[in-house]
C-alpha cells in the first residue's frame, strides 16, 4: 500500500510540474508565407535597437542549487554588458562589466576579482545561463536576432505561428490583444518563453535549458531602451587589494544561491 501511494504522489506532482512547463505548438503545421512579415511586424522596433537597460528579478534553479536575486542590467550593442548583483544593503553582490563578449568580475564583498573572461562562462557559473552578452540582449528583448532574416514560415492551431531565423533560432508568435508578438523561441540549446507584453516588450522571459538542468525566470523592471551610456559603465574600477578569483571558485561561491 505505501509504494502505491507513493507511485501516486510522484505521478501527480510531476504531472504538476509538467504542466507548468509553457507549450510549445504541436500537431501537423502548414506553410505560412505570411508568417515572416508577421515576424517583422512584432519586432519592427528591434531594428534601432543599441542599448537595454533593465531591472532583473530571477528566479529559478540551475543543477540542484535554487536561484534568488535581483539584477541591474546595462546592455549595448554589438557586445557591452553591465551587470550588478543588488544586495538588500551595503555594496553590490557583484559587478560583471566588459566588452566584445570579454568582462571583468568583481565582488566588492569578497575583495575578489575575475579578470577579462568570456561573458557566457561568467554568467555560466553565476546564474547557469550560458550566454554571451550579444545573445543576452537578443534574447531579453524577445529579438533574438539583429539583422532578422525570418524564413519557412508556417501555422499551427490555436493560433501558433512559427519563422525561422538563421542557424538554431526558430521564433513563435501568437497574437495578444489584437497586437503580434513574440511568445517562444527555440535558441540553440535554450527553450526562451515570453510573457506579459507591454507595448510589445516581454517583461517576463523564462529561460529553460534543452537537458532541463537550468531553468530561470527574469521578471523585467525598470525596462528602458536606447537610453545613453557612459562607456565608463562597461568598465569596473578594480581595488588594489582585490585577490585573484578563479572560474572554479567561483562555482563554489555561488552567489545568486537561494536560502535553503
Amino acid at each position: 500500500m505505501t509504494r502505491s501511494w507513493t507511485a501516486l504522489i510522484c505521478a501527480i506532482t510531476l504531472s504538476a510540474c509538467a504542466a507548468r512547463v509553457p507549450p510549445r505548438p504541436s500537431g501537423p503545421d502548414t506553410p505560412d508565407p505570411a508568417a515572416a512579415d508577421t515576424f517583422r511586424a512584432a519586432t519592427r522596433p528591434c531594428a534601432g535597437l543599441q542599448t537595454v537597460t533593465a531591472e532583473l528579478r530571477l528566479s529559478g534553479r540551475a543543477g540542484s542549487e535554487k536561484l534568488r536575486g535581483t539584477l541591474h542590467a546595462g546592455l549595448a550593442a554589438p557586445a557591452s554588458v553591465r551587470v550588478e548583483a543588488i544586495a538588500p544593503f551595503g555594496q553590490p553582490v557583484f559587478i560583471l562589466a566588459g566588452r566584445d563578449n570579454r568582462a571583468t568580475l568583481l565582488m566588492p564583498r569578497e575583495d575578489s576579482v575575475l579578470r577579462d573572461a568570456p561573458v557566457a562562462t561568467v554568467l555560466e557559473r553565476l546564474t547557469g545561463l550560458a550566454l554571451s552578452a550579444t545573445d543576452l540582449r537578443l534574447i531579453l528583448t524577445g529579438c533574438l536576432s539583429i539583422p532578422a532574416d525570418p524564413s519557412n514560415g508556417r501555422a499551427f492551431a490555436n493560433g501558433w505561428r512559427a519563422v525561422t531565423l538563421g542557424s538554431g533560432i526558430v521564433a513563435y508568435l501568437k497574437t495578444v490583444n489584437g497586437t503580434p508578438v513574440v511568445v517562444a523561441a527555440d535558441h540553440g540549446d535554450w527553450r526562451v518563453d515570453y510573457a506579459q507584453h507591454l507595448n510589445g516588450w516581454p517583461r517576463e522571459v523564462r529561460i529553460r535549458s534543452v537537458s532541463g538542468e537550468v531553468d530561470v525566470t527574469a521578471a523585467i523592471g525598470e525596462f528602458e531602451l536606447n537610453t545613453t551610456l557612459d562607456p565608463k559603465a562597461f568598465e569596473v574600477a578594480v581595488p588594489a587589494t582585490a585577490q585573484t578569483l578563479t572560474l572554479d571558485h567561483l562555482r563554489s561561491v555561488m552567489p545568486l544561491r537561494a536560502p535553503q
